[in-house]
C-alpha cells in the first residue's frame, strides 16, 4: 500500500475516534471494494490489545502487594492468541448480525462485510486503548476500558443509520437490538474464558 494509503487509514482511525459522524459518512460513500479492504485494517488493529497484553504481563507485570507478578511467556502465548480470536470473532459475529438486522429494519442495501467493517471501526477506540496494557495497572485499565466501551456503543448508534443505510426512524431500534446481541456474546465469551482458563490456557505466574 502506498504511503498515501497509510495516511488515509490513519486519518480514518483518528476520525472515527474524534469525528465519528463525518467519518461514517465518508465510509458510506466508498465503493464496496474499498470498504472490503478496510477489513484488513480491522484485523491488524485487533492485534494491538493482545500484543500489548502479552508484553505487559510478561515483561513488566503488575503490583500485587509488595512484589511484582508476571506471566511466563510460554503460558502467555495461548492467552494472547485466544484474546485475539475473541476480538476478531466479536467483529465477525456482531457484524454479521448487524447485516442481518439491517435487512429486518428496511436497510436500502447491505452486505455482511459492511456490517463487520462497521463493528470493527466502531471498536477502533478499544483497539487503540489496548496500548494501555503495555504497563498493567488493573484499576486504571478497567476504568479506561469501561469508558472506551461506552464510547464504542455511541459510535455504533451513530454508525448504523449512516453506514448500514437503515432509515433514521429505525436506527435506534436496530442498534438497541444489536447491543442486546453484543451483551449475549459478551456473556458467552466470559463463560468460554473461564472454561479455557481452567482447562486449556492456564497461566503460570511468577514473581518479577
Amino acid at each position: 500500500m502506498k504511503q498515501s494509503g497509510y495516511k488515509v487509514l490513519m486519518r480514518e482511525i483518528l476520525g472515527i475516534c474524534f469525528f465519528p459522524t463525518a467519518t461514517w459518512r465518508r465510509l458510506a460513500n466508498q465503493p464496496v471494494k474499498a470498504i472490503k479492504c478496510r477489513l484488513l485494517t480491522v484485523l491488524i488493529m485487533a492485534a494491538v490489545p493482545p500484543l500489548s497484553f502479552y508484553f505487559g504481563t510478561t515483561h513488566y507485570g503488575w503490583e500485587a502487594g509488595d512484589h511484582i507478578v508476571k506471566i511466563t511467556p510460554d503460558s502467555a502465548i495461548p492467552l494472547m492468541v485466544l484474546f485475539y480470536l475473541a476480538l476478531v470473532s466479536a467483529v465477525v459475529v456482531i457484524g454479521a448480525m448487524a447485516h442481518w438486522m439491517s435487512k429486518t429494519y428496511n436497510a436500502e442495501d447491505s452486505y455482511p462485510i459492511k456490517g463487520m467493517v462497521m463493528i470493527g471501526y466502531a471498536c477502533m477506540p478499544i483497539f487503540v486503548a489496548g496500548i494501555c496494557a503495555l504497563r498493567p495497572i488493573w484499576w486504571l485499565d478497567i476504568m479506561i476500558a469501561t469508558l472506551i466501551c461506552c464510547y464504542t456503543i455511541r459510535l455504533i448508534y451513530i454508525g448504523v443509520p449512516i453506514l448500514m443505510n437503515v432509515p433514521e426512524d429505525r436506527g435506534t431500534l436496530n442498534t438497541s437490538a444489536l447491543f442486546a446481541v453484543a451483551l449475549v456474546y459478551a456473556v458467552a465469551v466470559l463463560v468460554a474464558t473461564v472454561i479455557l482458563w481452567e482447562y486449556v490456557a492456564l497461566p503460570v505466574f511468577i514473581d518479577g
